[in-house]
């Protein structure tokens, strides 16, 4: 079956096994015609398998669905269309956590999924994306050399129109390109934030262990945000206003000011952190709905889709802004403020390297486990995780490294990482932190203790509301960096420099998490003490 060169495709099959089996070979098959990374496309058929698996024992006998592939601007959507009773194949069951909603969290970077049920039937798709030439990395470095190349001949060949071309032609540029990827960045945090509070499950339904667990992750990267402040406070020039006194009213109406006045003035100004405001307060409310906020449930879910969508196409425009603002900094003369950010680089490794001795010491001293006995059971899943920079690659090996010779419970360890590897992000409290203080300090902002604050409540916020798709640091980058009134230049160094943080961040992100379930394991009982120490 090839469909190389038709716009899409539809077969319609009876739910048996065979049939099953014939559909997901047929499809493997087809897919293996287009450009999609092979991994993706190995692990579509087994998801979609599962799926299908579900709905053959959950309809009638003779049940009739039906398989379709389409293309569209380099995305390959795969539609499966099943008439009956509604039924979320990804539903936080045990069965379903372990198996599919694991899968399509280790492909999430690369693979989205969507369900609903509409006019009798339920349709669930998959959405993936055009594999690409080169990595983001390889685009970026691209683009910085390209800017500081055509910086330096517009310097040097023409001087007389330099200074116009840097605050005429590319400040306009860049300014509207961060605009647009502000407004879709939020978006995206309002309806990933919404949907997540929702998927949490029943407010009355959900057990105590899974309250145990977001309360833990959350305490956890709240305090730990706060050391980081505190480390980067001693590099931070305070302005000459600045009242060095810690102001409880002014710490307060930081506080307030992140409250919105009315659910209009956010849309017209567009305020981010707003908008993430009012994405709790609806997710909130719509989980405690229940089923009767199906219906917002299913908008949301495609509002998602569109910003996951519409930020994708803006990430391929990432290399040119870095570019075009190295080169408007290489024109004005501002490039020697570039090699000041070798020393963000240190700090951030250093506080990477700090949390990880930290979290390493704290589990050995607290369940008497010998450091090198830990270390050796954490370092592969960890090396894949620096290495690959992925959380799809590091998913399996994390989950197996729990359930083998970490000793965590067979049906608590996916529960808890899946859950954790939405609300617990260690590394990017520290990026976000260090980030955000540093730019200050560097572009010679008068810092106050509000401002401070103001940093450190929104590293917090956005560690749990980064969007867990490809780009989604700098979907956040850009909200934290509007709302601080940080430099657009220095925006774009931070992308440029997210592109090597992003390795260690992914790394600290797995092992810290995978420490922090083993610790929950042993706090629930759901921990083999012996396995772990042997």
């Amino acid at each position: 079956m090839d469909v190389t060169n038709i716009h899409s495709q539809e077969n319609k099959f009876e739910l048996r096994a065979d049939e099953i089996d014939r559909i997901t070979e047929e499809l493997a098959e087809l897919l293996s015609t287009q450009p999609i990374d092979r991994k993706d496309a190995l692990r579509l058929k087994f998801i979609l398998e599962e799926v299908m698996l579900k709905y053959r024992d959950y309809c009638p006998e003779g049940t009739v669905a039906s398989l379709r592939f389409s293309r569209a601007l380099g995305k390959f959507r795969v539609s499966f269309k099943v008439e009956g009773e509604s039924m979320d194949p990804f539903a936080a069951t045990d069965d379903s956590v372990t198996s599919v909603m694991g899968s399509l969290l280790a492909n999430s970077d690369t693979l989205n999924r969507a369900w609903k049920y509409r006019s009798g039937a339920n349709l669930v798709t998959f959405t993936l994306m055009k594999v690409r030439k080169l990595s983001q990395i390889v685009t970026i470095l691209i683009g910085l050399l390209s800017g500081m190349a055509a910086g330096f001949l517009i310097r040097t060949l023409m001087p007389g129109v330099a200074d116009d071309v840097a605050t005429r032609i590319i400040a306009p540029l860049t300014n509207a390109f961060v605009g647009l990827l502000c407004v879709m960045a939020t978006l995206m945090c309002f309806a990933a934030i919404a949907l997540g509070i929702v998927r949490l499950g029943d407010v009355s339904t959900f057990s105590t262990v899974g309250k145990k667990m977001i309360h833990s992750f959350l305490t956890v990267a709240f305090f730990l945000t706060m050391i980081c402040t505190v480390f980067m406070l001693p590099g931070i020039n305070f302005g000459r206003s600045a009242n060095m006194s810690i102001n409880f009213f002014d710490f307060f109406d930081i506080l307030i000011s992140f409250v919105p006045n009315n659910i209009l003035s956010p849309i017209l100004e567009f305020n981010s952190v707003h908008i993430i405001i009012i994405g709790i307060m609806f997710g909130v409310a719509m989980l405690h709905m229940g089923q009767k906020a199906d219906s917002l449930t299913e908008i949301f879910d495609e509002l998602n889709i569109v910003a996951i969508l519409s930020n994708s196409y803006l990430n391929r425009f990432i290399p040119a802004y870095v570019g075009l603002m190295i080169c408007g900094q290489i024109i004005t003369g501002s490039y020697a403020v570039l090699s000041g950010y070798l020393k963000l680089l240190i700090m951030v490794v250093i506080a990477d390297f700090v949390t990880l001795f930290a979290y390493t010491a704290f589990v050995c001293i607290r369940l008497r486990v010998g450091v090198r006995t830990y270390v050796h059971k954490m370092l592969p899943s960890f090396l894949i995780s620096l290495s690959s920079a992925s959380v799809g690659a590091v998913f399996m090996p994390a989950i197996d490294a729990l359930i083998g010779p970490l000793g965590v419970d067979t049906d608590f360890a996916p529960l808890a990482y899946n859950l954790g590897s939405i609300l617990f992000r260690p590394g990017y409290c520290i990026v976000f932190t260090a980030c955000s203080l540093f730019t200050a300090s560097m572009y010679g902002i008068e810092v106050t203790w509000s401002w401070v604050a103001a940093a450190f409540l929104l590293s917090f916020i956005l560690s749990v509301a980064t969007p867990p798709v490809m780009g989604g640091t700098t979907v956040c980058f850009s909200i934290l960096f509007s709302q601080l009134g940080l430099n657009n230049q220095a925006l774009a160094i931070i992308i440029s420099i997210n592109a090597v943080f992003e390795f260690m961040t992914v790394a600290v992100n797995n092992y810290c998490l995978q420490s922090q379930i083993v610790l929950l394991g042993k706090s629930i009982g759901g921990l083999d003490l012996e396995t772990l120490r042997n």
